[in-house]
């Protein structure tokens, strides 16, 4: 089937929608995004292992190997920072503690890390192809990595965040909890856990990334944040969002067939294995 050729730079987590650009429309910087306001006082300490000391090389033959071994695996997390990992050592070379360090990177970190690595295998341009889930019509998508918005600033390792009222316990507490923001690990462990509702990734995650939360200190366990008011659960979860930059590896894309819009999901052996 023939493919149309669709701009389409990733997409930014939580943007607001937006007309797609047209097919014709040549590739655009998007400018960088704001810090989003957050209304709650919240203490920001920056996360270790700074972006620009990380060396990375281009993939060889031992990395394509492993992207097409791992095709089709859920969880992509994992591959991707094995990939990175990979990608800072030699060649072959044991990459196990280059794994854990790449683990302990947040996500943002991992992902530009990633983009690094194609543009030094492969170029700036991206070609791939994208298949729409309404008619199923075959759209190419064609953009250049040097248009994404990669953030520049250190990602805050903890965010500190006044809870609201209805979040406190009934007697007197400290109005305050704290968080770090999730890494790399904690993304490929949650896709591991393979939970199905929403709800129970978010007890994961959180049950792993609290610190603190109206003066109990953790670590805390599964049923210590399953028990908390939903209120306190958002909060939190609003704190971590708001402390990470507005990026994501997916994509936005209008089908060129039957105009339905639709976002693609990462697709890890495409980016590096294009064919």
């Amino acid at each position: 089937m023939a493919t149309e050729r669709i701009d389409n730079p990733f997409t930014q987590r939580r943007a607001q929608a937006a007309s797609p650009p047209r097919e014709t429309a040549p590739a655009r910087e998007v400018a960088p995004p704001r810090a989003a306001a957050d209304s709650a006082p919240r203490r920001d300490v920056e996360r270790a292992l700074p972006r620009a000391e990380l060396r990375l090389r281009a993939m060889t033959g031992y990395e394509e190997e492993a992207v097409e071994s791992r095709r089709g695996d859920a969880n992509t997390a994992a591959l991707c920072n094995e990939i990175v990992a990979r990608c800072s050592v030699a060649p072959g070379a044991d990459f196990e503690a280059a794994y854990q360090r790449v683990r302990a990177m947040s996500t943002v970190d991992r992902d530009a890390a990633l983009v690094r690595i194609r543009i030094l295998s492969l170029g700036d341009v991206v070609n791939l192809d994208v298949a729409c889930p309404a008619c199923g019509h075959r759209n190419e998508v064609d953009f250049k990595l040097s248009a994404l918005p990669l953030p520049e600033a250190p990602v805050p390792a903890e965010v500190e965040l006044e809870l609201p009222d209805t979040a406190l316990p009934p007697e007197p507490a400290p109005r305050t909890a704290l968080a770090r923001t999730p890494t790399a690990g904690d993304q490929e462990d949650l896709l591991s856990a393979g939970l199905s509702s929403e709800s129970a990734r978010r007890t994961f995650l959180l049950s792993r990334v609290l610190v603190r939360y109206a003066g109990s200190e953790g670590p805390f366990d599964a049923a210590f944040v399953r028990a908390l008011p939903i209120s306190g659960r958002a909060a939190i979860e609003r704190a971590i969002e708001s402390a990470l930059p507005d990026l994501d590896l997916s994509m936005a894309v209008q089908c060129a067939a039957c105009s339905a819009e639709f976002s693609s999901p990462f697709d890890v052996t495409a980016f590096f294995l294009p064919r």
